[in-house]
């Protein structure tokens, strides 16, 4: 057998990303029908929202979209921001419009300063003058603004954002995408209710067994088309992974280096077996650093006892899932206060209930919830 002779597609923690985008048909197919209709010189009539648990790919489906976009033969722009390059309401501006190339649509009210070598608007405490200045820049040219991690946005910043979204897309070409943790939707709601019942929402979640075997398969398999699995390694892999992106990444990488070591094209039981630990090495990290986070937050004692409702289970109702943290909680604990604990294990991802889903829960990775049980006294 011929040893893979390229590099991993994978780098876990280098920002890397798959070149095969798994899994996301519907997703990519709602991400372009909204884009059809700055194809056809309008606005959006709905912004969107990715929200998932970390490691499900919001971003590389966002970067997904941006390539798209480029590609598309259309004269339309993709900006990708994060919150922390937008602090404030003239930086936001300066982003979405700079004044170097459309100095031009500067009203008499709106002045720009010139810092070293650049100029940024000077909007000062006037959000309103946003929407002018981005309305007159997407006639110019569309535009679709995509907005990674956006549960960090500053209040006046998203306020701003949310509101003059709204107004451009109803008389110019633009389209709003936003990305971030189930964190997002309290985000939203604080900052501006209304859009977020107005939004398109997306919910970002693990993979089906399918996918996610071909989240792991058809990377090597471009990278070296002779390479491939034999028997059940495969079905092996999707198991272990349980069909988190993140972690089919992560099996990826180990794959390769394992298959590289043995000089074998051929991913049996015995590569596997050879890449697990490294794969156990990084999710354990992964895990230690969820645990901590749980602790941090005062949610680890609650965490460790929600996971044995799930045991055996896909899913809990509403009602199921606020029994179990009930049940971790002083005798006499209100409504209200197991409320607030399914809210923030909802934030950080350890419960997920997708968009449309009702009052259905799921675990974010179960794996996770294993972990937290077993290493929480």
């Amino acid at each position: 057998m011929v040893a893979p002779a390229a590099a991993s597609p994978f780098v876990p923690g280098y920002g890397a990303l798959p070149p095969y985008l798994a899994g996301r048909h519907d997703e990519q197919k709602e991400l372009r029908s909204l884009l059809a209709y700055l194809e056809n010189g309008r606005g959006a009539p709905r912004s969107a929202v990715l929200s998932g648990p970390r490691g499900n790919g919001k971003t590389v489906l966002l970067r997904w979209f941006q390539r798209d976009i480029e590609a598309g033969g259309h004269d339309i722009e993709a900006i990708w921001l994060t919150p922390s390059e937008i602090p404030s309401l003239d930086i936001l501006a300066t982003e979405l419009v700079p004044p170097g190339r459309f100095a031009s649509l500067r009203p008499e009210t709106l002045s720009f300063s010139v810092g070293i070598g650049s100029l940024g608007w000077e909007l000062g405490s006037r959000p309103r003058s946003l929407t002018g200045l981005l309305t007159e820049r997407c006639r110019q040219r569309p535009l679709v603004v995509l907005l990674d991690e956006a549960q960090n946005l500053d209040h006046e910043v998203g306020h701003a954002l949310l509101n003059a979204s709204q107004s451009v897309a109803a008389a110019s070409p633009f389209l709003l995408v936003m990305a971030g943790t189930p964190e997002l939707q309290a985000r939203l709601n604080r900052l501006l209710a209304t859009f977020w019942n107005r939004a398109r929402q997306i919910g970002i979640g693990r993979l089906s067994e399918d996918t996610a075997a071909a989240a792991v398969a058809n990377p090597l398999a471009e990278l070296t088309p002779s390479i491939s699995f034999i028997g059940t390694a495969l079905e092996r892999v999707v198991a272990e992974s349980q069909c988190h992106p993140y972690f089919l990444q992560l099996w990826g990488d180990a794959l390769w280096h394992a298959a590289t070591d043995a000089h074998t094209t051929c991913i049996g039981d015995a590569v596997v077996a050879a890449a697990k630990p490294a794969f156990d090495h990084e999710t354990t990290i992964y895990y230690e650093d969820r645990r901590d986070e749980l602790k941090r937050q005062g949610l680890l004692e609650v965490a460790a006892r929600v996971a044995p409702a799930f045991q055996g289970k896909a899913t809990l109702s509403d009602r199921e899932l606020d029994a179990a943290i009930a049940a971790a909680l002083p005798a006499g604990a209100s409504s209200h206060e197991v409320f607030q604990y399914q809210r923030n294990l909802a934030n950080v991802g350890y419960v997920w209930k997708a968009p449309g889903a009702g009052s259905v829960w799921q675990p974010g990775i179960p794996s996770l919830m294993d972990y937290v049980e077993a290493h929480t006294p």
